[in-house]
């Protein structure tokens, strides 16, 4: 389990955001953000499985919304998979990325790699 096959950079930044579960409006902060997800600070109400959309309000006109699972939930955090997102939403989701990073071009050179397995087949599993 040591070898790390994250294909998007986590960074260390603390954003505001609110997680809607059966529109429940729950508060949460990162503890650090990718492209793919983030890892919140703990919360007992997301449970691991659920899905759920994460709102980050950057500006009184700016909602970036995205479509996510809970996929993980402890003591240590909640950690959450990026499912969907508009162009806009990944527009800002990728600026909040590079600008909490401290190599903004690496973020930009993943994007030259799939962030998951093409099912090559063309069918599903």
């Amino acid at each position: 389990m040591g070898d790390n096959k994250r294909r998007r950079s986590r960074v260390c930044a603390q954003f505001d955001a609110y997680v809607y579960i059966d529109g429940e409006k729950i508060p949460v902060s990162t503890q650090n953000l990718s492209l793919k997800g983030a890892l919140f600070c703990p919360e007992p109400r997301l449970a691991p499985g659920r899905d759920c959309t994460v709102v980050f309000e950057l500006a009184k006109d700016i909602k970036v919304r995205l479509k996510a699972t809970v996929v993980r939930s402890n003591d240590e955090g909640v950690a959450i998979d990026f499912d969907s997102m508009d162009e806009s939403a990944f527009f800002h989701l990728r600026n909040m990325v590079r600008y909490s990073s401290q190599d903004a071009d690496r973020i930009d050179d993943e994007l030259q790699v799939p962030a998951f397995d093409v099912d090559r087949e063309g069918g599903g599993s």
